[in-house]
Parts: structure tokens; sequence; C-alpha cells
């Protein structure tokens, strides 16, 4: 189903069909700033400022620069951008946190800050543990999964930091964090190498190594998402992403 508009105030929503299953929605889109903790200091601030819900987490999105300031007067907000993608990501069959709402507040000279709801993950945990202690097969297949379908479907994620996959109190796979999101026309290896390398960079951040079998696991999964002609391709990126070079003499 379409989304639909919804005019709360001085806001005018992007609604997603969901959103009639959560009756608590109605006072949060009336006063969206109510309870967030902010980290903005002056007219600029940090990347986005949260406040957490029984079942919805609203996002603002802050003007971090005053160029960001100037482009937002031509661009779509962020956080229209955040809904499409979650969207995108849902209609695609993908595990994602459902974008509920997102408006824009009235503009106050050069500032306009916009609001994404979200669903919020029940019993949400990052995959921060699965990488600082070198991962399991279980999981590997899970991940392996999950990002090769993003990237044969055509997107990629420039941010696959272990606090953006969530794993819920069902063991459930999550994708958040949207601003990352990318389509790409065709699913090459030059195009989604970046996003498995910010994958693999977890372990070094982590400051372990994969376990045994890990990354076989891993790539066994990935690959059987991809198109098969693409396969032999995405080998060798694979030895270029996790085999060590060896060192010039």
């Amino acid at each position: 189903m379409p989304a639909h508009w919804l005019q709360v105030g001085p806001i005018n929503w992007r609604m997603h069909p969901k959103a009639v299953d959560y009756p608590e929605l109605e006072s949060i889109l009336k006063e969206p700033e109510k309870n967030i903790i902010s980290r903005q200091r002056g007219l600029f601030g940090g990347k986005s400022d949260f406040v957490y819900h029984d079942r919805l987490v609203v996002k603002r999105y802050n003007v971090r620069q005053p160029t960001d300031a100037l482009l937002d007067l031509i661009r779509p907000s962020k956080a229209t951008f955040a809904f499409r993608k979650a969207r995108l990501l849902e209609d695609l069959g993908l595990p994602v946190a459902a974008a509920i709402a997102s408006g824009v507040a009235p503009r106050r000279g050069l500032i306009q800050h916009c609001y994404l709801v979200m669903q919020r993950v029940p019993g949400a945990k990052t995959y921060r543990t699965f990488f600082s202690t070198g991962g399991d097969l279980e999981h590997a297949r899970t991940v392996g999964t999950m990002i090769g379908r993003l990237h044969g479907g055509g997107l990629r994620h420039r941010d696959l930091r272990c606090e953006n996959l969530l794993e819920d109190e069902q063991g459930k796979f999550w994708f958040i964090d949207m601003e990352g999101i990318r389509v790409q026309l065709a699913s090459k290896p030059e195009r989604v190498i970046r996003d498995l390398r910010s994958l693999y960079g977890n372990f070094r951040r982590c400051g372990v190594k994969p376990a045994a079998g890990v990354l076989s696991t891993f790539w066994r999964f990935y690959l059987r998402e991809q198109p098969r002609g693409n396969r032999r391709a995405f080998a060798a990126a694979r030895r270029e992403l996790f085999v060590p070079r060896a060192k010039k003499a």
C-alpha cells in the first residue's frame, strides 16, 4: 500500500500504512520534540538525536554545519530519504525497522529540523558481541545471507558498523540506519567492496580475528544471494578483502 499524508499542527507527515497499528503515534506527531535527548549546542548539532518510546523511536535530524543548511534549501530532507529507503528495503522483503512516519518542521531562518518515526526493534542488541568474540557460524550464515540479499537486490549499505546491525529478542536480524543505503544499477564487486571492507573492519575495531570458519561461512551464504553470472568476480573480490597480501621485499 502507498504512503499517505497527514497534517498535524504545522508539520505535514508522510505516513506508512502500518501507522494505524500505533495509536500512540497521534501524541508523538503532535509533539515530536518531547523528551528528545538533545546534543545540539546553539544552531548546529550532532548528526541526530533520539527519544525512545515503548514501540516507536523518534529520530530528529540536526543541521550539522552551515553548508548543510544551504543544501537543505534545495534537496529533500534526510528524513524523507530515510523513509523512502526503508520502504524500499521493506518492499524487497529485507528485514528493516519500518519507517512509520516522516515530517519536516517549519523553517526557522536557515535551520529546519526533520523527523523520522521508526518501529522499535523489540529487545534489540547490536552485532558487537558477534564481532568482538570472533563470530560464530550461525550468525555468520545470517549476516552473509542478509548482506547478500541487500547487494543482490541492487542496494548498498555504506555504514555496516556492528551498531547498525541488530538482533531482536527472538534472534531475527534487522537493518537500521537508512542514511547508509544507496541504490546501484548492477551488483558488481567494485561497487560493494567498500561495504564488505566496512563489515570486515568490525573485527579489527574490536581487536580480534575471525574465528575458524566464520569468513568462509559468511562468504558461502553471501554468494548464494548473488546473480550466478557474478559469482566468479565476487570470489576474486573475496581474496582481495580477506586474504592478507604478501609484503613486498
